[in-house]
């Protein structure tokens, strides 16, 4: 009975510690409120069940690695319901236009899946490389190699450079 309370007592701690990271993760994935609660109570539900397999020392990219596959898996299946509607009306779709404006993130959103994700996991979850490595189930060297990648990339995709008080700078993410 004690190790039970042991489990629950090192459940409860890692979520008051993560809980924000792993909801910003969901959020910053694009999805509603609603959805990226969803999304979390997905994530703990499965750290509760596998709780050994949790890493003790740092626990936050296992727990986005769970987020990734769950918002992934929802992404295909939403993909899949949109294919089959439109098979079943012959009418297309339309998504909704983003209006933001912001030509770092139309930047950002005309690179490829898999250097968005990359970029999002050092800038916005505030991971390092090795920590990314992780989620993405790759080594920490292929994972540094992605970010490079991605961010020369992603100066490409933008415009010009910003400038800021007389002085040219390059946005870094």
């Amino acid at each position: 009975m004690i190790q039970v309370m042991d489990e629950e007592t090192r459940f409860r701690r890692m979520f008051q510690e993560t809980y924000s990271s792993v909801r910003r993760y969901a959020r910053h994935r694009g999805l509603a409120p609603a959805d990226a609660d969803d999304l979390v109570a997905e994530v703990f539900t499965v750290a509760w069940r596998k709780l050994d397999r949790v890493p003790r020392d740092n626990p936050l990219p296992w727990l986005l690695a769970v987020a990734r596959n769950h918002w992934r898996n929802s992404l295909r299946r939403s993909q899949r319901e949109k294919s089959a509607h439109l098979r079943l009306t012959a009418e297309p779709v339309s998504e909704p236009a983003g209006q933001t404006g912001d030509r770092i993130r139309e930047a950002l959103d005309s690179l490829p899946a898999a250097d968005r994700e990359i970029l999002q996991l050092v800038a916005w979850d505030e991971l390092t490389p090795r920590e990314a490595a992780v989620v993405l189930g790759c080594t920490p060297a292929a994972a540094r190699v992605r970010l490079h990648r991605a961010r020369s990339r992603l100066a490409k995709a933008l415009p010009t450079p910003v400038r800021h008080e007389g002085r040219q700078r390059e946005r870094q993410i």
